[in-house]
């Protein structure tokens, strides 16, 4: 089977030309929409190639640095590396043990552990999931307030 249909290579469409697709004229709007939209693309391609240009050669013209450098920036390439993992490790580790002890308490006491007031529990939008909806109120009417004289202005 042909990727595209070989009617539209041979001529034999089956849509008649008055179809209104083919009636529509380009509107102000459309024109100057694609105008904008081409502008800003064409800007923002020159605005890569120029990034690109300038970190290209910057990165030549800091080479010779790099290169006399090197005994140091290596093994500090390095350190940083391992230091950063550490830390990750560390992290995640302590992480994992506060969920670990959090899931016994549950278990052994078989309660929620006690809110802390101004945390947003469970699944907010660091954890990557949406907030939660706040609960639809009771299908009570609401009471009316206790009506208060205005205060006056100058008093």
């Amino acid at each position: 089977m042909a990727p595209f249909p070989l009617s539209l290579i041979f001529g034999k469409n089956k849509r008649p030309r008055d179809d209104i697709r083919y009636r529509q004229k380009p509107t102000l709007k459309g024109v100057m929409t694609a105008f904008f939209a081409t502008q800003a693309a064409i800007f923002l391609l020159l605005l890569a190639g120029l990034s690109l240009t300038g970190t290209a050669v910057a990165l030549i013209a800091s080479m010779p640095v790099f290169l006399v450098l090197s005994p140091v920036l290596v093994p500090a390439g390095i350190t940083t590396t391992i230091l950063a993992s550490c830390l990750m490790a560390g992290g995640t580790s302590g992480v994992t043990g506060l969920t670990i002890l959090m899931w016994l308490y549950k278990q052994f006491t078989g309660k929620d552990l006690p809110k802390i007031p101004g945390l947003n529990p469970g699944g907010g939008a660091a954890a990557g999931g949406a907030a939660p909806a706040p609960a639809a109120p009771a299908a009570k009417p609401a009471a009316k307030p206790a009506a208060k004289p205005a205060a006056k202005p100058g008093g």
